[in-house]
């Protein structure tokens, strides 16, 4: 019997996609049990080839252009009763299936968010995801509606919500969070959790540029779907409060302090940026 489908939508992935595949068959949770849907957004590079070589995956394909649009086609044809999405360039923990539907087992909670990892090494990047693990943790204790967001290169839900509230909007970016934000509306806070044993890694953030190009594409985005919702951002206090939870817990000194806090303005400053859209659009395709 079939429980979770994993829904990973594909565009030019050919650098990332055999390991994403690779960790999503070797998972810790029965094999029985969960499904592999991988959609292609009209690809022009070895992706599909790839995909074809484990038959054990549901190749599906969507011809309107975007991750959304994407994913929805999933979940057309998803049989499991929880629906857990990745992306393409992210590779799940080897108990990633088996601690999203631990998490399941709780009946009031019907979205889960999990953590996320980068491939780069660097003490920089290491700070951010402690920075972003911190964030997590503040904005889904919070109970304000209007902080809460989705990401689904990490993020499961049970399908009878989509069920009852459709499938996602298909914006170029920022579908998740209008999911997330109709969700939390319409019922409470109390459907979403953040999980941080729920585990990726992120392989497409293997340095400080391209994480500074991913604040800029975010704050673009956001610019995208304003007219739909109004989620609103951080205060800088409460940006200011995760800082002090982050340094506290994970004892930086005064020196890595003053680099984090350096870097968080400097990313700021790139989000900003886009969503002034000075930054430059985004192609509206999956990476």
């Amino acid at each position: 019997m079939v429980k979770v489908s994993v829904i990973v939508p594909f565009y030019n992935s050919e650098r990332y996609i055999k390991s994403c595949v690779e960790g999503l068959l070797q998972q810790s949770f029965p094999r029985e049990q969960y499904e592999i849907l991988m959609i292609d957004n009209n690809s022009t590079d070895t992706s599909i080839e790839i995909v074809r070589q484990y038959p054990v995956i549901r190749l599906l394909h969507e011809r309107k252009q975007g991750a959304y649009a994407a994913r929805n086609r999933g979940l057309q044809e998803a049989k499991g009763e929880v629906i857990a999405f990745i992306d393409a360039d992210c590779v799940p923990s080897h108990d990633w299936l088996h601690e999203i539907m631990l998490a399941m087992e709780q009946p009031d909670l019907s979205i889960v968010l999990g953590q996320r990892e980068f491939v780069g090494d660097s003490k920089l990047l290491s700070m951010f995801a402690a920075y972003e693990d911190e964030k997590h943790h503040y904005v889904f204790n919070s109970r304000k509606k209007e902080l809460y967001y989705g990401h689904t290169n990490n993020m499961a839900v049970k399908k009878k919500l989509f069920e009852q509230l459709g499938p996602f909007v298909e914006l170029p970016r920022g579908g998740d969070t209008i999911f997330v934000q109709q969700s939390v509306h319409k019922y409470s806070c109390e459907l979403v959790q953040y999980c941080p044993r729920i585990q990726v890694r992120h392989l497409e953030i293997e340095s400080l540029g391209k994480l500074f190009q991913k604040f800029s594409i975010y704050g673009h985005s956001r610019r995208g779907y304003s007219h739909v919702l109004r989620q609103e951002p951080l205060t800088n206090g409460e940006r200011f409060r995760v800082f002090r939870s982050v340094v506290r817990n994970r004892g930086y000194s005064w020196m890595e302090s003053l680099m984090l806090m350096g870097f968080l303005g400097i990313g700021l400053g790139y989000w900003i940026l886009g969503t002034i859209n000075l930054a430059g659009g985004e192609r509206d395709r999956i990476k």
